[in-house]
C-alpha cells in the first residue's frame, strides 16, 4: 500500500498556473490530464454522489481506458459506464489474483440504492428477459448466475439453459469526433462556449432571470461581463454581482439609466434577496467593517437614503434611532476640514449626508449629479464662492475655465466677463484676495511699457511650462514669490 501511495504522489499532475494552461484544447480529443486541468483543479475525488472514488489511486492506468468517450458533449457529460469499471475490478491476472476488488462496497457508499432505477417491481418478469435478450452478458456485473439466474428459471420451468456466469470484459470502439477546439488562455466569446453549452441560458431554476440573447442585441462584448476565460483551475468563473451593475442602475447623461435596477427584472419572485450573512449583528453593527473596505458591495441594494435613514437616528427604536457620530467628526476643525476628504472620496460621507443635511451650510446641490460639469453655474441667489469651501485647490476648475483664454494677454477686457468683482474700481478695493491681487496689474502700460501675460508671474502657466519643482511648489501657492521681486523693488520699475 505504501509503494502504491508513493507511486500515485509521484503520478499527480503537477499544479497548473494560468501561465501553464495549454493555449488549446482539443474537446473532442483523447481524454488526459492536459485537457482536464486547467478547468478541474481537484481531480482527487468524485462528485457524484453514493461514489467512493480517488483519481489517485487510478493514474497508472490511462484515462482513456476509463473515459470512453470525450468528456463534455452536446451540453452534456459523459461519465464512464460502469462497463467500464469491470474492466478491471473483478478480472483475474492470471497468479496476480484480482486486479481490483468486485465488491459493492469498495466502490459505493453504504446509503447507495444498490438497484438500478430501470429496476422496476415488475422487472423480473417480461422487462428483464428483452433487456438480457439484448446483452446478458450487462446484467453479469453484478448477478450470480447460478444463484440469481438459473435458480429462478428452474423454478418457474422456464426451458433457457444455464446463463453465462462470467462477465466479460468488452471496451467499446471509440466514434472518430471532428476537431472542436477551445482557447482557455483566450478571451471570452460566443463561439468558445457554445459547443459545452448549447443553451447558455440554462441557469439553475429559481436563482436568476438571465437572457445572453438581450445582451448580444445590444452589441455588448463577451468580455465585458466575463473578463477571464469561463473556467479555470480554481473553478468555474461567473461574473460577480458587481459587474452587472456597471449598466444596471447606471446613468448616463442625458439618455437616463442604461439598465433597470429592479431586483425582479433580475431575480424571480420567490429568490431570497437578503444575503444569509446579513444577521442581525450584522444589520446592527458588524456591517461597518465591510461598508468601508467595500462601499460599492453595500451601494448594489442600498441607496443612500437607507443609510442616512438609520445613520442620522431617524427611525422610531432599535438600530437606527440613535445617531452614528464618528470620532473625527467630533473635533472642532472638522467644519472647517471635511471637505478635501469628501472630495479626495476618503470615508463614506453618502452613509449618513443627503443633500438636505449638506443644504445646511451648501446651498449648491451635493453631491453633484452625474451631469454637473456640463453646466455648473451657481443658481441665482448662491454666491460662486459656496464652490471654494470644497474646491480650495483651483488648479483643476482653471484648466478647462483658462483654456481659452490661455495666451490672451492679461487684460481687464479678457478677464472681467467672467470675473465682475475686478471692475471695481480701485482695485485696492476689491475684497476678494485673488482678484484684487490681480486686478492691480492690468492697466500698467503706461509705467511698465507693456501688458503683463499671465505665464509672465504664472511660470506653469501657458507655453512656458515648467520644470518638476516649479510644478510642485505651484500647487502650495500660485507662483514663486520671488517672480515678484523680479519687478516689486527694482529700481526702474
Amino acid at each position: 500500500m505504501a509503494v502504491l501511495a508513493a507511486v500515485t504522489f509521484l503520478l499527480l499532475p503537477p499544479v497548473l498556473s494560468d501561465a501553464r494552461v495549454p493555449e488549446s484544447i482539443d474537446l473532442n480529443a483523447g481524454v488526459e490530464s492536459r485537457n482536464c486541468a486547467p478547468c478541474h483543479m481537484r481531480l482527487d475525488e468524485t462528485v457524484s454522489p453514493g461514489m467512493i472514488f480517488s483519481h489517485g489511486m487510478h493514474l497508472i492506468v490511462s484515462c482513456d481506458a476509463c473515459h470512453l468517450l470525450v468528456a463534455h458533449e452536446g451540453g452534456a457529460k459523459n461519465s464512464p459506464p460502469m462497463e467500464a469499471c469491470f474492466n478491471c475490478h473483478g478480472v483475474k491476472h492470471g497468479p496476480v489474483g484480482e486486479l481490483a476488488a468486485a465488491q459493492c462496497s469498495a466502490c459505493h457508499t453504504p446509503a447507495f440504492d444498490l438497484r438500478p432505477r430501470s429496476h422496476v417491481p415488475a422487472w423480473a418478469k417480461e422487462p428483464h428477459a428483452e433487456r438480457a435478450r439484448k446483452d446478458a452478458n450487462r446484467c453479469m456485473m453484478c448477478h450470480d448466475a447460478p444463484a440469481d439466474c438459473d435458480a429462478c428459471h428452474t423454478a418457474e420451468n422456464l426451458d433457457i439453459g444455464p446463463m453465462p456466469n462470467t462477465y466479460l470484459s468488452i471496451l467499446r470502439e471509440k466514434p472518430r469526433q471532428p476537431v472542436v477546439t477551445v482557447y482557455p488562455t483566450e478571451p471570452t466569446s460566443m463561439g468558445q462556449c457554445i459547443y459545452c453549452h448549447p443553451d447558455v441560458d440554462d441557469f439553475t431554476p429559481g436563482r436568476i432571470i438571465f437572457a445572453h440573447a438581450d445582451h448580444l442585441r445590444r452589441n455588448y462584448q463577451c468580455t465585458v461581463c466575463h473578463s477571464r476565460f469561463g473556467h479555470g483551475i480554481e473553478g468555474v468563473r461567473r461574473p460577480d454581482m458587481l459587474s452587472c451593475y456597471r449598466c444596471h442602475g447606471a446613468t448616463h447623461g442625458v439618455a437616463g439609466v442604461i439598465a433597470t435596477e429592479d431586483c425582479l427584472a433580475c431575480h424571480p419572485p420567490q429568490f431570497e434577496l437578503k444575503p444569509p450573512d446579513h444577521t442581525p449583528a450584522f444589520e446592527r453593527k458588524d456591517h461597518r467593517e465591510r461598508a468601508g473596505i467595500e462601499p460599492e458591495y453595500c451601494a448594489m441594494c442600498h441607496k443612500p437614503d437607507f443609510c442616512v435613514e438609520c445613520h442620522m437616528g431617524r427611525r422610531p427604536d432599535g438600530p437606527g434611532s440613535e445617531k452614528v457620530i464618528p470620532a473625527d467628526h467630533r473635533k472642532a476643525e472638522w467644519i472647517s476640514a471635511h471637505g478635501r476628504p469628501f472630495l479626495e472620496q476618503r470615508g463614506a460621507c453618502g452613509s449618513c449626508h443627503d443633500s438636505p443635511s449638506c443644504k445646511i451650510c451648501h446651498q449648491t446641490v451635493m453631491p453633484h449629479p452625474a451631469d454637473w460639469l456640463s453646466d455648473h453655474t451657481p443658481a441665482p441667489g448662491i454666491d460662486r464662492q459656496d464652490c471654494n469651501v470644497c474646491h480650495t485647490d483651483r488648479n483643476s476648475c482653471q484648466v478647462c475655465h483658462h483654456d481659452t483664454v490661455r495666451r490672451a494677454e492679461l487684460t481687464r477686457e479678457n478677464c472681467v466677463p467672467c470675473h465682475d468683482e475686478m471692475k471695481q474700481e480701485p482695485a485696492t478695493g476689491i475684497k476678494h484676495k485673488g482678484f484684487a491681487t490681480h486686478a492691480v496689474h492690468f492697466d500698467v502700460e503706461e509705467s511698465v511699457g507693456k501688458y503683463y501675460r499671465c505665464y509672465d508671474c504664472h511660470v506653469t502657466f501657458g507655453a512656458n511650462g515648467a520644470n518638476a519643482a516649479t510644478r510642485q511648489l505651484e500647487k502650495l501657492q500660485a507662483h514663486d514669490l520671488r517672480l515678484c521681486y523680479e519687478c516689486h523693488g527694482a529700481l526702474d520699475y
